[in-house]
């Protein structure tokens, strides 16, 4: 038995999510990603403001 041969085997022992699960998981991982790009995005303009007000009161 050749590796390929063994590669598939083991690709038939598989239980592939169906196709509704893959584009729920999709969806969530999009949503999630935009969230917390908001979220860093939000932070980064806040930290920047705090840093330049700090940095006027020297």
């Amino acid at each position: 038995m050749n590796l390929f041969q063994k590669v598939k085997m083991e690709y038939s022992k598989v239980e592939w999510p169906s196709r509704i699960e893959v584009i729920h998981s999709t969806i969530w991982v999009v949503t999630m990603t935009v969230v917390i790009s908001i979220y860093l995005g939000v932070f980064d303009i806040l930290a920047v403001r705090a840093l330049n007000f700090l940095e006027g009161l020297i």
